[in-house]
């Protein structure tokens, strides 16, 4: 697990959307995140092979309110909004996105474009959110978080 890239990201605040070219435990990231100062979700994504599926382990790992409605819209008004939860960045790992990336491609592209919608709308609010995915290939798209600092 590349460490100090996500180390270095999260100090950054910029936030994005990036796969981890290694896999990382939960508990790794988790710790990244904390050092931080950062909420940590993380979203077991083995069993997601389809977007209600998805959408129920987001809406479960992220503690969304009751009136989550379960579909696109709502997914992205939730994660916009976090009132629900106190901290000055905000880091979701997606492990093991193979099932969805596989049965649903299509579905997987519109949960990272919505993500990048929130990366967005937070950094226009001086907050990061970084999106960690983690599978067997990198989604298209999708670049990887460096390893190795950039000569």
């Amino acid at each position: 697990m590349p460490l100090e890239a996500l180390d270095d990201l999260l100090a950054d605040e910029t936030g994005g959307v990036f796969f981890l070219p290694r896999h990382a435990s939960p508990a790794e990231v988790k710790a990244a995140a904390r050092r931080a100062k950062f909420a940590f979700f993380h979203v077991e994504g083995k069993n997601i092979a389809r977007k209600e599926q998805l959408l129920n382990h987001v809406a479960t790992a992220l503690r969304f309110p009751d009136h989550f409605g379960g579909n696109w819209d709502a997914l992205e008004e939730c994660l916009t909004d976090m009132e629900w939860v106190d901290a000055p960045g905000y880091v979701v790992y997606y492990d093991h996105i193979d099932a969805l990336v596989a049965a649903h491609p299509d579905q997987f592209e519109t949960f990272v474009e919505i993500c990048r919608d929130a990366v967005a709308s937070w950094k226009e609010d001086g907050t990061a959110m970084v999106v960690l995915l983690s599978g067997a290939r990198p989604p298209k798209g999708v670049a990887k978080l460096r390893e190795e600092p950039a000569d």
